[in-house]
């Protein structure tokens, strides 16, 4: 079986929420990174990487068995938190990549996912035709990124591998919480 690891990028201004997304709170108080953690690490995935700025607190996360990635630049966009946080995974590991602004998963979707994936793949949930999070890098694309000396535009890069769809009968994988509304609603929905 291949190992899996898991990805969240959570080093993003978050300037539209007007607060941090990772220490968002679910109807039960439990911060966004600390779910995702937790759903990741009860997947058995190893590791699990977030990736954030100098500035958050990390206290306010629970602790375990993760490890923080500090992006010292921002403001060179996703592909650079991606790009180190990769660094982090395991050779020969497939990688859920998670938005920390995406906060649903589940273990049927990861597991759909998994079962679709081939080495030289990525794995995009669609619902309704639009693709959601998160998405599953196979061994190949990850080593990719990996072994990358310069960062590289992840959604350029995606290109130059086969993108699989796994269809998932639920909206929450299109969620993206961006504004204060968005997230109210994602609560309310959750």
């Amino acid at each position: 079986m291949i190992p899996v690891a898991a990805l969240v990028p959570a080093a993003g201004q978050s300037g539209r929420m007007g607060s941090e997304k990772a220490l968002l709170q679910l109807k039960d108080g439990t911060p966004f990174a600390s779910y995702l953690i937790d759903s990741y690490t009860g997947f058995g995935c190893d590791p699990v990487v977030v990736v954030v700025h100098k500035r958050l607190d990390l206290t306010k996360i629970n602790p375990g068995r993760w490890i923080a990635v500090v992006n010292q630049y921002p403001d060179r966009g996703r592909s650079w938190s991606i790009y180190l946080g990769l660094k982090q995974v395991h050779e020969n590991s497939a990688c859920f990549l998670h938005n920390i602004d995406n906060p649903f998963v589940e273990r049927a979707l990861l597991e759909r996912m998994l079962e679709k994936m081939k080495p030289s793949s990525f794995v995009v949930p669609v619902f309704q035709g639009r693709g959601g999070h998160p998405v599953l890098l196979g061994p190949e694309v990850v080593s990719f990124f990996r072994t990358s000396k310069k960062m590289i535009d992840f959604r350029d890069a995606l290109k130059n591998f086969e993108r699989l769809e796994s269809e998932y009968n639920r909206e929450q994988i299109l969620w993206n919480i961006n504004t204060p509304r968005e997230y109210k609603k994602c609560i309310l929905d959750f």
